[in-house]
Parts: structure tokens; C-alpha cells; sequence
């Protein structure tokens, strides 16, 4: 399917940073099947009725038509007042937000229940304030909950049903927290954890896989968000007790505040961590921003204190000056990996032990 992206620039967006912006909206909006092959950008502050300006949403609806595009997806999350003035105007192609794009691509890489009660949550969190009239939002967003359709004088009734869901959906996730813990409070007791944190398609799992030397790979690969799931594997022995790497989900710039919400109880996971690796893509050319998207997160999940190690991936595709503020590596070709293993070890001894693996 065909798509085109409305870009805004204004003070949220650095203008310096605007193609690699524009390349990752690309990316996400590939994962679920549209190829971007315009991008209309205009430079002003979002508005009130239509996000871009009405002159803009003008040349948007001319483009539809001239490339038969099938969806406009806005790089920012919208308005219900937005999607309801834009959706006339841009008939026939669906309007789509960055939100709805990260949310479609959760629900299909979520694999373990947890990680689909999560990705349910989100969704039915970021449709309920949309209900009214959103006809093409709900058909996207809308299965699920029993029903095919806002339809006017079953509005209440639908917003009873969604907010019973999310209720019910909160209540499970409570429960698995509980459970979490619970088991957190024995595994601190009788292991090391070091948690794997960075930005979306930096490399985590195939860091894991290459730490773990595990028969049976996390599966890792080049799109964003290949990892949903917390996912444990054994490391070392240090001191008698296991040492376990924990991978999780992947960060992006401006990560929906419900996904994010969503996700937090698993997350939640880094709290416990004695030692974090943050893993960063040497190739990306705003390598400090998504690292301080990422610091900004673990702050904000209670994990700001733990001790980092700045893992700097990708060195395989790399041939600039090495950072002195971490260690560099290659997860893919294993360039560097003794040298992190040693720092690992390192980071967690407290007393003299004998390592095995």
C-alpha cells in the first residue's frame, strides 16, 4: 500500500535531525505494510483544526489523488477534533497518526499474553476519548471489544463496554505485577541481573543472543520493535549465584505516553537490575538523542541510579572515532564481547570470585 507523511517542523521537532526523523517515520510505517514515498514538511506550529495548515491538508488531498495513496500518516499523534476535519478532505486514503502506526506494530509483534493484554490496553486507552465519530480509527483500532461500530445511539453503551475492558485489563496487569514482584524478591535473592535497555533496533537481542550463547536465540532482526517481551537468559556464574541478562522492549522518540503506561509494569523489571547495559547504534546519526530518550525513560521508571554501562553496538558498520564514555563493540561479529564480559563481571563483584561459563 501506498503512503504518504505529513511533517511538521516546530519547536518539538530539531530541524538538524529532520531527515533522520522523517527516515524513522518511514521505517515504522513499512513494518505494517505502507511504503512512503512522499513526505510533505512544513515549518509552523501544529494547528488547532487540521494539525498542518489548511493549505497544507489542500496539497495533501491533491497528492492522494495523484499517487492513489492509500493512507496519510501524520509523524505526531492527533487530535479526535484533527482526524475528524482531515478525513473528509483526504478521502479516500485512511488518516493515520505516529500513535495509531506504533500501536499497529505492537499489536503484531506482541507475542506472550502479557504483551498482548499490554498492547490491548494501549489501544483501547488511546480509542476511548476518539469514540465519537471516528469511523476510520475505530475500524482500525476498534476489534476486539464486541462491537463493529461507534453508531450514535450505542455511543454510551460502547464507551461502558471499552471502559469495563480496560478496567478488567488494568486489573490482569495489577495481578501479573503482583506475581512479578513476588518472584523479583526470590531471583534477587539467588542472582546477578543485568538488564539490556536502548533504543528501538540498537541491537539488544542480538547482544543477548552473543552474551548468552544460548541453543535457543531470542529472535532479533532489523525492523523496529522485533522485541516486546522481557526475556531472561543465563549469563555466568559469579559468586555461586546466577547471572541473568534481561532484554527488553525497545524505546523510540516520542514513545506514546499510553504505551509507554502500558508497558511500565513490565519494565518495572529494570528497577531490579544490579547492573544496566545501554546499548547504543554507533551508526545512527543521532546516536545522543535517542540516548537521552532512553536516560529520560529510565529515570522516569524509579532506575536512574543503577550503574550503566554505555555498550556502543555496531562497530562492524562504523569507521569513526571510538567513544571514550563506554565500550564499543560489534553483538553481530563479537568484536569487543570479552572485553564487556569482563566488565560485566567486574561492575558486579563485590568480593573476590571465580567466574564460570
Amino acid at each position: 500500500m501506498r503512503a504518504i507523511v505529513g511533517y511538521l517542523v516546530h519547536d518539538r521537532i530539531d530541524p538538524a535531525f529532520m531527515e533522520y526523523d522523517i527516515q524513522e517515520i518511514k521505517e515504522l510505517a513499512h513494518v505494517i505494510g505502507f511504503d512512503v514515498d512522499t513526505v510533505v514538511v512544513q515549518k509552523r506550529q501544529p494547528d488547532v483544526k487540521y494539525f498542518m495548515g489548511e493549505g497544507k491538508v489542500r496539497e495533501l488531498s491533491v497528492l492522494v489523488q495523484e499517487k492513489r495513496a492509500d493512507a496519510v500518516i501524520f509523524n505526531e499523534e492527533l487530535s479526535p477534533r484533527q482526524v475528524r476535519a482531515l478525513e473528509p478532505i483526504l478521502e479516500p486514503a485512511q488518516v493515520w497518526d505516529r500513535t495509531q502506526v506504533i500501536l499497529e506494530i505492537f499489536k503484531r509483534r506482541a507475542v506472550t499474553k502479557e504483551s498482548k493484554l499490554q498492547v490491548e490496553l494501549a489501544r483501547l486507552n488511546y480509542l476511548y476519548p476518539r469514540l465519537y465519530g471516528l469511523g476510520g480509527v475505530m475500524s482500525r483500532l476498534g476489534g476486539g471489544i464486541g462491537t463493529r461500530g461507534p453508531g450514535e445511539t450505542k455511543l454510551e453503551v460502547l464507551k461502558r463496554v471499552i471502559r469495563r475492558r480496560i478496567n478488567r485489563l488494568e486489573e490482569q496487569l495489577s495481578e501479573n505485577k503482583r506475581r512479578r514482584i513476588v518472584t523479583g524478591i526470590k531471583r534477587q535473592k539467588g542472582t546477578y541481573q543485568v538488564s539490556i535497555v536502548g533504543y528501538t533496533n540498537a541491537g539488544k537481542s542480538t547482544l543477548l543472543n552473543a552474551l548468552s550463547k544460548t541453543t535457543k536465540p531470542t529472535y532479533a532482526d532489523a525492523n523496529v520493535f522485533a522485541t516486546l517481551d522481557t526475556r531472561y537468559r543465563r549469563f555466568a556464574v559469579l559468586d555461586k549465584k546466577p547471572v541473568v541478562l534481561v532484554d527488553t522492549v525497545g524505546f523510540v522518540n516520542f514513545m506514546p505516553e499510553k504505551v509507554l503506561d502500558a508497558f511500565k509494569s513490565t519494565l518495572e523489571v529494570i528497577q531490579d537490575s544490579d547492573l544496566i547495559l545501554h546499548v547504543l547504534d554507533l551508526t545512527s546519526p543521532i546516536m545522543d538523542e535517542q540516548e537521552s530518550t532512553v536516560l529520560r525513560i529510565i529515570n522516569e521508571l524509579g532506575a536512574g541510579d543503577e550503574p550503566i554501562i554505555k555498550v556502543y553496538n555496531k562497530l562492524d558498520a562504523y569507521d569513526g572515532p571510538l567513544l571514550k564514555d563506554g565500550i564499543s563493540i560489534s553483538a553481530l561479529d563479537g568484536t569487543n564481547l570479552d572485553t564487556l564480559k569482563n566488565m560485566i563481571v567486574r561492575m558486579l563483584k563485590s568480593s573476590s570470585s571465580e567466574v564460570t561459563q
